[in-house]
This record gives structure tokens, sequence and C-alpha cells, in this order.
């Protein structure tokens, strides 16, 4: 049978202080080392259907890549894998939000899977959006390399999806910058020796190494 591949590339680090939350804020891509770049090209499957969200750290990414060498036969830009939307916290830092003893950011932390920052959303919120967008797209392109340059939140609800984790047990995993996590889906059948039609064949990996 063949397999529908998923290719799952978090964008290169995005050009912020450290510890903002910039969720949903259109901040860019750093500029990366140009063999770095070469080689992750390398990696990615040439004639595929390349992925970006409407962020412009994905489109940046993929423009790297591409100038790399990456060849994708179409690309389309998919809202659904955007990452979680953060509400008014957006464009501050975790120590600034903390200083401020703000009774929302301490009750956020009592479940951050489910809990929603003022006027954003959940990391549910955004499996339930991302994993019904993955569902539909696996559907629709039988048989193809996909690749996905998304980011930290939504690859983490896309595993998951596909593990069938609960969001809590999602955001216990790591999902670096420029890392990248591979996943086959067997169409009309059961991976081999597994009851899912799923075969992960790799999570986390630093795709340029």
């Amino acid at each position: 049978m063949t397999a529908t591949r998923w290719h799952l590339l978090r964008h290169a680090p995005a050009d912020v202080e450290k510890g903002t939350v910039y969720g949903r804020t259109d901040v860019p891509a750093l500029p990366q080392d140009p063999a770095l770049i070469e080689r992750i090209a390398a990696r990615l499957p040439a004639e595929s259907l390349l992925i970006t969200t409407p962020l412009r750290r994905t489109t940046e990414t993929a423009e790297m890549l591409e100038a790399a060498g990456l060849a994708p036969r179409n690309r389309i830009v998919e809202a659904a894998f955007a990452e979680q939307d953060f509400g008014a916290w957006e464009g501050t830092t975790h120590d600034a939000l903390g200083q401020e003893g703000s009774a929302d950011y301490a009750a956020f932390w009592d479940n951050p899977a489910r809990n929603r920052p003022p006027g954003g959303e959940s990391f549910a919120d955004l499996a339930a959006r991302a994993s019904a967008a993955f569902s539909t797209l696996t559907e629709t392109h039988p048989a193809r390399d996909i690749v996905l340059i998304g980011h930290g939140g939504s690859i983490r609800a896309i595993i998951a999806t596909i593990l069938g984790m609960t969001p809590e047990n999602a955001l216990a995993m790591e999902i670096a910058p420029l890392s990248l996590s591979l996943a086959d889906h067997t169409r009309g059948g059961e991976a081999a020796g597994a009851l899912s039609p799923w075969r992960v064949r790799g999570l986390n990996i630093r795709a340029g190494v």
C-alpha cells in the first residue's frame, strides 16, 4: 500500500526577545546558516505539497528552504495550523506577566492545556482545529509527500492526533525550532503490526544534523 507521508518541520527561530509570548504575533524568522538550511532541504522530499501558515516565520522558513533547493510541486497556506492565540498576553514576556501578579495568569497554569488566556484560545482549542485540518488534508492528498512548516503548538497537536494523546500529554513533548517529525498514513489499511493506520518514524529530529 502507498502511504501519505507527513514531514512536520517547526519554523526557524523567531526574532523575538527570549521569554516573549508571541503565538499569533507575526514576528519574522531569524536568518540561518545557509549550510544548515541546505542540509534540511536535502532531507525533505521533492515534488511535495508544501504547507505554511499565515504567519511569516513559516513562510520565511519555506523561502529559505526553497532558495536552498527544496522544490515542492505546489504550496498552500493553511490557517488552521497557525500557532495558539494568547490574546492579551501577546508580545509580553512571561517574566512581566508573572511580576504583574495577574490572577488570570496564575490561574492559567492550573491547567495550561485547557485554560484560555484573556481574549485567546487554549491549547485544546488549537488541537481541535489543527486536528480537523490534518485529517482532511490526509484524506484529500492520498499517497503524497506533505511538508508542513508549522509551529510548536500545531505540530504537538498533530502528533497528539496520531498517537491518541490528550492535550495535557501533548504539552510534554519538545518540538524544537527546525526539528523534524515524520509520520506515514497507510490508506485503506493498518500500518504493519499496529492497530492504527499511522506509523511514526521520528519525533523532534534535529533535521540539520
